[in-house]
């Protein structure tokens, strides 16, 4: 059974309590063996260069989100589509679905690789309901979506 998003529980909660490990989309290449796994990942932006523990605050619909939470996703193996997302951002490969921040000049210019982290959570064989609780919980929050999470 579904919960309703206005029962869903405050977002700020749930990226300070729940055991995300977090990475500098610059500083690490995502290994079979640590991250060939299911699970769930948020793309946040930061204050400072290559500073993981200060991200950005985003001003949103209903209110500002301290977590600097660009996108939410989802995948079976988390290696394969945390380093598409990486080569992405870094221009080596061609943009991930998530990844629309090229698409939108204002972010990019805000958010250079450099200011990039990535928090992600082992999910086991369910990451597609789990990223959907952690898109209604952001709602819940803010009255949208996470940026890039919009569909066009």
């Amino acid at each position: 059974m579904a919960i309703p998003i206005e029962r869903m529980p405050p977002w700020d909660d749930l990226c300070s309590l729940l055991p995300w490990e977090l990475r500098l989309i610059e500083d690490v290449s995502f290994g079979r063996k640590r991250y060939g796994y299911c699970g769930v990942y948020r793309l946040f932006g930061l204050t400072s260069e290559g500073d993981i523990n200060a991200p950005a605050i985003l001003n949103r619909v209903c209110g500002q989100d301290t977590t600097g939470t660009l996108n939410i996703g989802h995948a079976g193996n988390l290696n394969n589509r945390l380093n598409q997302l990486r080569r992405s951002l870094l221009g080596s490969e061609k943009p991930h679905g998530a990844c629309r921040l090229k698409d939108i000049p204002l972010l990019e210019k805000q958010f250079s690789s450099n200011k990039l982290a990535i928090a992600l959570l082992f999910t086991g064989n369910s990451p597609s309901l789990v990223e959907g609780d952690l898109i209604k919980a952001y709602m819940n929050s803010f009255g949208d979506t996470p940026p890039l999470n919009y569909r066009t």
